[in-house]
C-alpha cells in the first residue's frame, strides 16, 4: 500500500498507565479503533533522560506511521516482544500483563494481546477481559 490512511481530525485513544519494576511509568495511548492506526508513548522515571524520551516518541511515530500505510498492527507487535534490557520485570497496572523484559516488550505484548487477541501471550492463571 503506498496510501497513507488519513486519520480523522477528531478521535478516541485509550491509555493504558503501567508501572515497571517499581521505577518506571509508561503510558501507551492508541487510537481507539479496531484497527488502531497511532500509537503515542510517553516514559516518566527518575532515570528518564530527554534522549530516552525521544526515543520512544520517534517508536511511536514509527510504528504509526506503518500502521497508517497498511503494516498489519499484529506485525508491527510482534516485532517487539523479547526484547531484553533495563528495565525489566514486574509489571503493575496491567490486567493482563505481570512481568517484562523490558518496554518494548511490554509494548508489543500489550498491542497483541489487547487489540489482536493474542491471548496465548496471557499467563494461564490469569483471566483476561476484553475492553471494547
Amino acid at each position: 500500500m503506498n496510501t497513507r490512511f488519513a486519520l480523522p481530525h477528531r478521535r478516541n485513544h485509550i491509555t493504558q498507565k503501567v508501572k515497571v519494576a517499581g521505577q518506571r511509568t509508561l503510558y501507551i495511548n492508541v487510537h481507539d479503533h479496531e484497527q488502531p492506526a497511532e500509537i503515542f508513548l510517553r516514559v516518566k522515571g527518575s532515570d528518564c533522560s530527554s534522549e530516552l524520551i525521544r526515543l520512544y516518541y520517534v517508536i511511536a511515530r514509527l510504528m504509526s506511521l506503518a500502521l497508517q500505510y497498511g503494516a498489519p498492527l499484529e506485525k508491527v507487535g510482534e516485532l517487539l516482544p523479547g526484547a531484553k534490557f533495563a528495565p525489566c520485570g514486574p509489571v503493575v497496572g496491567h490486567d493482563c500483563i505481570k512481568y517484562c523484559t523490558s518496554l518494548p516488550d511490554l509494548i508489543g505484548r500489550h498491542l497483541l494481546i489487547e487489540y489482536c487477541g493474542r491471548e496465548d501471550l496471557v499467563p494461564s492463571s490469569q483471566v483476561h477481559v476484553t475492553t471494547p
